[in-house]
C-alpha cells in the first residue's frame, strides 16, 4: 500500500524531510552531511526515471542509506549503518526485472525530452537538477534573473512530463 497520495518521489521527499535529516544525523553525526544527503536524496527522487513505489518512505530510506555509503566509501572509511534494524514498513524490495526495464524506458525518454531543450533552459535546468545549485546560485553563476532561472526550470519540466505523458508514462 503507497504512504499517502503522493503523485510523485519528489513530493514524498519533501514530505519526509526532516525525517530523513534525522535518519542521515544518527548515522554520519553531521548536521551539514545529513542535510547535503537529504538533497541529494531529493534531487536524486525529482530526477529517478521510476514509476512511484509502493512504498515511497522506503524507497526515500534505501535511497537516503545508499547515499551514506557511496560518501562512506568516497571518504575511505567504513561507516556502519544495519538497514536491518528498520521498521519492517521501510525495508524496500530489490526492484524487479519489470521496473528494471521500466526505468531504463523512461531514462531514455526523460534524457531526449532534455537533450531537445533549448541550450539555457538544458543548462539551467541541469545545473539545478544534476549538480544541486539553488536558483539564486544558478542566476548569479548565468548572470540571469532568477525568475528566468525559475521559467527555464518550470519549461523543462513541462517539457519531460509531456514527452514521458506521450510515451504513455507518468513522472
Amino acid at each position: 500500500m503507497r504512504d499517502k497520495s503522493f503523485h510523485s518521489l519528489a513530493q514524498a521527499a519533501e514530505t519526509y524531510y526532516e525525517e530523513l535529516k534525522r535518519f542521515v544525523l544518527r548515522r554520519t553525526g553531521s548536521h551539514q552531511t545529513a542535510a547535503d544527503i537529504v538533497q541529494e536524496t531529493w534531487v536524486k527522487a525529482a530526477t529517478a526515471a521510476v514509476a512511484l513505489p509502493d512504498n515511497p518512505r522506503a524507497y526515500l530510506y534505501r535511497m537516503a542509506g545508499n547515499l551514506i555509503a557511496d560518501r562512506a566509501r568516497d571518504a575511505g572509511r567504513i561507516v556502519a549503518h544495519d538497514l536491518d534494524g528498520l521498521p519492517e514498513d521501510l525495508v524496500c524490495p530489490d526492484p524487479g526485472a519489470e521496473r528494471i526495464v521500466a526505468a531504463r524506458q523512461e531514462l531514455a525518454i526523460l534524457t531526449d525530452a532534455v537533450r531537445d531543450l533549448p541550450e539555457k533552459c538544458r543548462q539551467v535546468f541541469l545545473l539545478y537538477r544534476a549538480d544541486g545549485l539553488s536558483m539564486r546560485e544558478i542566476a548569479a553563476r548565468l548572470d540571469i534573473s532568477e525568475k528566468t532561472v525559475e521559467k527555464h526550470i518550470a519549461r523543462a519540466m513541462v517539457d519531460c512530463r509531456r514527452k514521458l505523458r506521450a510515451a504513455g508514462r507518468e513522472l
